[in-house]
């Protein structure tokens, strides 16, 4: 979640949009840096759910090039950070949408939220630049989920980065 500008500028964009309500945001952050300015940035919303942990496809601890911005990353070298599973921190709740960009680590956190697609079919939004082999293999296995998900890619910027794939 970095220091929680997608979230503020989601709940901005309900807002503009007419929404004045969500149930809960779960907010990840394995970052300690990142974690302190999203606590502050975020201090005047409710509902909303900062878990000072990375996001991956078990419960456990990696090793973690924090970079203190968007260039942190699991790594074989740095810092040892706590990392869970979205199905294991949301349990039964419902979920309806899910928000990814985590450095290549999406396909093993999509992983990790296998029960939750399953169960409640969210939107997804999931970055698929970091890693070349993330154009073929996010897609291949969001279907392999619900194969009834509309798949659609976007570039936001002329160059290969902030490719994002829309699972609706």
């Amino acid at each position: 979640a970095y220091d929680g500008d997608t979230v503020t500028g989601f709940i901005e964009n309900l807002e503009r949009g007419g929404v004045f309500f969500y149930r809960k945001i779960y907010a990840f952050e394995a970052d300690a840096k990142n974690v302190t300015a999203m606590d502050k940035n975020l201090e005047g919303y409710d509902n909303i759910r900062i878990i000072a942990k990375g996001v991956y496809d078990h419960t456990g601890v990696l090793r973690f090039a924090a970079e203190g911005g968007v260039g942190s990353h699991i790594s074989d070298d740095g810092i040892e950070i706590e990392v869970t599973s979205i199905d294991e921190a949301v349990k039964d709740e419902e979920v309806t949408f899910i928000k990814m960009d985590i450095e290549g680590s999406e396909l093993m956190a999509l992983k990790g939220a296998e029960k939750t697609i399953r169960r409640c079919r969210p939107k997804l939004a999931v970055c698929v630049y970091h890693r070349v082999e993330d154009l073929i293999t996010i897609p291949q296995y969001i279907k392999s989920l619900n194969p009834d998900y509309k798949l659609y890619f976007r570039r936001y910027c002329p160059n290969a980065f902030d490719a994002v794939l829309y699972a609706v």
